[in-house]
């Protein structure tokens, strides 16, 4: 299952310790939520005013649910990629292993392409270990692609134990990892 590299050394491997719910699991649900508004109140305008047919405006609540139904899917998969994903630090990257019963999936990140590595503690004795992704990563995690939400997630360690420890361990090893290529 650990696919190291000859002469690579683990340092860590952990699990999320739980779900972390964060706001970009919400955002989308928000402007679902403000878009419908909005074409509801255009369609209120549209009859009351302007004598639009009302039938117009008939389809209008199943785009609405399918939208909802798509985010909630979305965010379905995401809890279920953290019921079998499993970190693992290494001096020279970081991998990211998803077991799942159709086959075992490998992602990495070399750890010279991360930033600075900084802890989020969640008061429970866990943490998230982060790099601080550019926002076009974080949009991108975003969309809905029919790839794996594995290649798509910013590199991030999400709930894990002794995040202040692991942390150190990735900014001590990432000046001294060789060039990927």
């Amino acid at each position: 299952m650990y696919p190291l590299a000859e002469g690579e050394q683990l340092l860590w491997s952990g699990r999320p310790q739980r779900y972390v719910r964060r706001y970009a699991d919400y955002h989308n649900y928000v402007g679902v939520a403000v878009g419908f508004g909005t074409i509801v109140a255009t369609g209120i305008v549209g009859i009351v005013m302007f004598d639009v047919d009302p039938v117009t405006f008939s389809l209008w609540p199943s785009f609405f649910v399918l939208a909802i139904a798509l985010i909630a899917e979305q965010n379905r998969q995401r809890r279920v990629l953290f019921g079998v994903l499993t970190y693992l630090v290494t001096d020279r990257r970081i991998v990211f292993v998803a077991d799942r019963p159709g086959g075992i999936e490998f992602r990495w990140v070399w750890l010279p392409d991360l930033a600075t590595p900084r802890v989020r503690d969640h008061g429970d004795g866990t943490g998230t270990v982060g790099f601080g992704a550019p926002v076009r990563v974080r949009l991108r995690a975003q969309k809905f692609q029919a790839r794996s939400l594995l290649t798509t997630m910013v590199p991030e360690l999400v709930a894990i134990e002794d995040p202040e420890h692991v942390a150190e361990l990735i900014a001590r090893n990432a000046p001294r990892t060789p060039a990927a290529g």
